[in-house]
């Protein structure tokens, strides 16, 4: 979905309650207090990295990192989020702004967040059984990538 698509939905959620600020860089710090909460509780595939030089927001799954997801600067830009979770962003964006939903918003944004963790289980355990991702995290491939945590020597890096 586009920045411009994203704001659209957001205002739709607020309408008669609230509205979204009208300074670019108000609404750009709102959606990077929203990712860092996003990401620190659901697995976003699409933000799943091994490399630990990115900006991470916390340990992943199978020696996985999950990195902060980029900004968003103009209306084109696509989200840099999994299309399952842009939902539960715009709630978590309309709980910081609702005068009067802020707790309805903040609810429904959990249950979506939920409701993606639990499909992103079914997917690793998936890949775990066929041996496509190592969820102990030792050796191993997550989505045909290798991810194993190891220095210049082969040495495990913890």
């Amino acid at each position: 979905m586009t920045y411009g698509r994203f704001k659209a939905s957001l205002r739709a959620l607020l309408r008669g309650d609230s509205e979204i600020p009208p300074d670019a860089e108000e609404m750009s710090s709102l959606v990077e207090m929203a990712y860092i909460e996003l990401a620190g509780q659901a697995t976003a595939l699409k933000l799943l990295t091994a490399d630990h030089a990115s900006q991470v927001i916390r340990q992943g799954p199978g020696g996985t990192y999950i990195r902060m997801p980029d900004i968003p600067v103009d209306d084109i830009d696509e989200l840099d989020i999994d299309q399952e979770l842009t939902p539960a962003l715009a709630r978590l964006i309309a709980s910081y702004l609702s005068r009067e939903k802020g707790g309805i918003h903040y609810n429904e944004a959990q249950r979506s967040i939920k409701a993606y963790e639990s499909k992103v289980r079914v997917f690793l355990l998936e890949q775990d059984s066929e041996g496509k991702y190592d969820s102990v995290g030792n050796e191993g491939y997550n989505y045909g990538m290798d991810v194993s945590p190891v220095n210049d020597t082969g040495g495990v890096v913890f």
